[in-house]
């Protein structure tokens, strides 16, 4: 083969490498409006997608940047003890339509002092529907697992939880009826780990 052949073969596999690359960075061409209209909203009706809040639920309010909200949250011991494994639901509801997938952290940091962090980031409702598809004013349900280790060692522990995308993290921009910190955090639930 000549050397003018060979190259013209390199070169075309590179081109097709590039074109493949190039191929798989695309978005995904269906628009958000299609992405949320044709996302199988009854299969998830009443387990994760509820009308209403459940009504043993402690209620929460914040809002991240106007575009959702962290409306109420219910655990599963309601008092948790150092040892447990705790159930926590958050209900979200979306203020509007909004096209990006967020995470939910989760930070359990004492509430006074200097302890381990309990992490518990993890996508909303099971990672089963990304925030890209919620409707605004549905309630979204988001079951999550903590464990408090035993050897925890402060008497107060709170649940900081807020959204975020990589490195951008959703200014807190409404406290709701929790406290909320300038690292735009909501403290969703606060435990007393001492009898």
């Amino acid at each position: 083969m000549s050397g003018f052949a060979a190259g013209a073969r390199r070169g075309a596999g590179t081109c097709i490498g590039a074109l493949a690359l190039l191929c798989a960075c695309l978005p995904n061409p269906q628009s958000v409006r299609e992405r949320r209209d044709s996302f199988d909203w009854e299969r998830f009706r009443g387990t994760l997608v509820l009308d209403q809040v459940p009504d043993d639920a402690r209620p929460v309010g914040a809002v991240f940047e106007k575009q959702f909200e962290l409306v109420a949250v219910r655990t599963e011991p309601e008092e948790p003890k150092r040892g447990d494994r705790v159930r926590v639901t958050y209900y979200w509801r979306a203020l509007e339509e909004v096209a990006r997938d967020f995470r939910v952290f989760v930070h359990g940091d004492a509430m006074e002092g200097s302890y381990r962090r309990i992490h518990g980031d993890h996508w909303p409702a099971e990672g089963l529907i990304p925030t890209g598809v919620w409707r605004p004013g549905q309630i979204v349900a988001d079951p999550f697992e903590i464990r408090i280790p035993s050897s925890y060692g402060p008497p107060r522990i709170g649940l900081y939880s807020g959204l975020y995308q990589g490195d951008d993290r959703l200014r807190l921009t409404d406290e709701g009826r929790v406290e909320g910190t300038s690292d735009n955090r909501s403290v969703a639930v606060a435990f007393d780990l001492d009898p």
